[in-house]
């Protein structure tokens, strides 16, 4: 898969299917674009292109006003696991909110893309002060030789997904829903970082990663969790919080991974947040604070661990 940072970069794309949008968390209604862009661009004999920013909107307009569902490095790897073959992946910036709709459609999508078909959301919208949508575009197809197929929402159940709803899924620590909808759990990755260590001294061990301020951490609480290190994969119990028994002062992500015991920091993890336990509280002891972790990650225990290694 190739990937393009900028657009004066984009070059030697004979034709194409392209499909275009901020793409956060490439979730199911964003999948749906996607394929339908590479299966055309299959049939047709012609490279499929998703055209994206490495930066969201919104962030563009009001500086940290939104977390990501996830990085960039996590959105290539699907998008190439979906079999895209270029990604254009560009700064959102003072072009994207000045170039007039149409100007953006002859200059970037028929003179460097060569786009021969576009696959838009039917509320996608782009240029200066949003003029340009799916009827814009569907305007100038004869104009400009190509065809216009725009997709609509994607419903599961009565709930249309979006971005945004997965977003208010994750803030509300609501992560046993997330895979209807992203069509994966939610994941955070992470550098594992040395920490106060408490957690060592009463038998419960943590990982605490490295926390990414640019993405979206869940609701603060004890999560059940699933684990990848080094494509292998161990269950855990997660705390997203401020450790409020030993006086923390800042927000953590730590898990206590089950029958594991090695030395991992400096290692980059992967933690998969699979359900809620509790909310975070403050005991009265150390001690309260071990009997309370472990009935947690005798939860995780019982509800997952066990039934994966029985399946085995």
């Amino acid at each position: 898969m190739e990937i393009i940072k900028s657009i004066k970069e984009i070059k030697n794309i004979e034709h194409s299917a392209v499909t275009l949008g901020n793409f956060d968390g490439v979730h199911k209604g964003h999948q749906v674009l996607i394929y339908k862009t590479v299966n055309i661009a299959k049939t047709n004999g012609i490279k499929s292109v998703v055209f994206t920013f490495e930066n969201h909107p919104a962030n563009y307009f009001k500086p940290g006003s939104l977390k990501n569902i996830m990085n960039n490095e996590e959105k290539l790897k699907i998008f190439e696991s979906m079999g895209v073959d270029v990604v254009v992946m560009v700064p959102f910036d003072k072009y994207m909110t000045t170039v007039d709709a149409e100007e953006f459609v002859k200059e970037v999508l028929v003179s460097k893309l060569h786009t021969n078909f576009i696959v838009v959301g039917h509320d996608f919208n782009f240029a200066k002060n949003k003029t340009g949508n799916s009827k814009l575009l569907k305007s100038l197809e004869d104009k400009y030789k190509f065809d216009v197929d725009v997709v609509s929402q994607v419903l599961i159940g009565d709930i249309r997904v979006s971005s945004s709803y997965i977003r208010e899924l994750i803030s509300n620590g609501e992560v046993d829903k997330i895979q209807n909808f992203l069509g994966k759990n939610y994941t955070m990755s992470g550098e594992v970082v040395h920490a106060k260590e408490i957690g060592r001294t009463i038998g419960f061990p943590t990982a605490n990663i490295k926390i990414d301020e640019n993405i979206l951490c869940p609701k603060i609480g004890i999560y059940a969790s699933r684990v990848l290190l080094d494509d292998e994969f161990f269950f855990g119990a997660t705390n997203v919080g401020f450790n409020p028994t030993v006086s923390g002062k800042n927000l953590s992500i730590e898990t206590h991974i089950l029958d594991f015991d090695r030395d991992i920091y400096g290692k980059v993890i992967e933690v998969e947040f699979l359900e809620k336990i509790r909310n975070e509280i403050k005991f009265d002891s150390l001690n309260d604070l071990k009997e309370q972790l472990k009935i947690d990650t005798g939860f995780v225990r019982k509800d997952y661990s066990s039934k994966i290694n029985f399946a085995k």
